[in-house]
């Protein structure tokens, strides 16, 4: 035998609501679970599916527990935040007064060769050029 949900919820108290809360959190969940007809629930709740409604439930009863409300069960402590992504950083001084600059993002890269600029030549230079000498840095000719 089960009841109409929307005919409960307009005649129901909210002592009387909390009540039956109560009586289904008091009980073996994973038993009632199983005695549930969930496609009736689904459609007096006017879910989307059966699998959202098993969800929702779940997830409620998530929430209990966390807040220590699960019998039997400790509380699950808070996860500690993480450290964050692993970036490279600039080491913190020892002593406080210096601070290294943090890496700083790359621009973008340039593709391909850079072109060299003409250099205005000197009149030697040119008579070099067209003889076929190469002059070394130290200034003497190599032939």
């Amino acid at each position: 035998m089960s009841y109409d949900y929307k005919i409960a919820k307009d005649v129901l108290s909210d002592t009387d609501k909390n009540r039956i809360v109560c009586l289904y959190l008091s009980c073996n969940t994973t038993a009632i679970n199983g005695l549930i007809d969930w496609e009736k629930a689904r459609a007096a709740f006017d879910c989307t599916s059966v699998d959202s409604m098993k969800v929702m439930t779940r997830s409620a009863l998530k929430k209990i527990e966390k807040a220590g409300g699960k019998e039997g069960v400790d509380a699950e402590p808070e996860k500690a935040k993480s450290a964050g992504s692993k970036k490279k950083r600039g080491k913190v001084p020892d002593d406080g007064d210096e601070q290294e600059e943090s890496p700083k993002k790359k621009g973008k890269a340039t593709g391909g060769r850079k072109k060299k600029t003409a250099v205005p030549a000197s009149d030697e230079d040119d008579a070099e050029a067209a003889s076929g000498a190469v002059k070394q840095e130290d200034g003497d000719e190599l032939t």
